[in-house]
């Protein structure tokens, strides 16, 4: 995930756009920078495309109290809020996620583990093969 050399092929300009995109705040943002990065050096090869869905992701994750997401061996893993005695626990956010994966229960999986950092409580979507697959796999919790 990145903007290949053959796309923007200066180094520096390179670094000023991932700089850019690491301050972007929202999807209308987003939308500007990626029309922007279109009209000046056409549309978007497909790692360039991975990118900025990763941001998407990132803020998805983030809005479902997933502090952190590896997507591995074609599998999401999604770390929730550390602090297991966080306000977000007894939120409707969270109820809506367990809703959502007993609806899901061959392909979601919810699962305490032992981590160097202590207990973690872990989302486990299987089948995901792409940050796309990701996006489209955790849009449905946040509904």
């Amino acid at each position: 995930m990145l903007f290949p050399d053959s796309y923007v092929n200066n180094i520096s300009e390179r670094l000023n756009l991932y700089t850019r995109l690491n301050e972007l705040k929202n999807e209308e943002e987003l939308k500007t920078f990626e029309n922007e990065i279109i009209d000046r050096f056409g549309e978007l090869p497909k790692p360039a495309i991975d990118l900025l869905d990763s941001v998407r992701l990132k803020w998805l994750a983030s809005n479902l109290g997933l502090e952190k997401v590896v997507m591995k061996q074609g599998k999401l893993v999604g770390y929730f809020i550390k602090d297991q005695q966080s306000g977000f626990y007894t939120s409707d956010n969270f109820t809506k996620i367990l809703q959502f994966m007993q609806q899901q229960p061959v392909q979601i999986k919810i699962k305490e583990k032992q981590t160097r950092n202590g207990l973690r409580l872990l989302l486990t979507i299987d089948k995901i093969k792409s940050v796309k697959n990701a996006l489209e796999a955790l849009q449905p919790m946040m509904a």
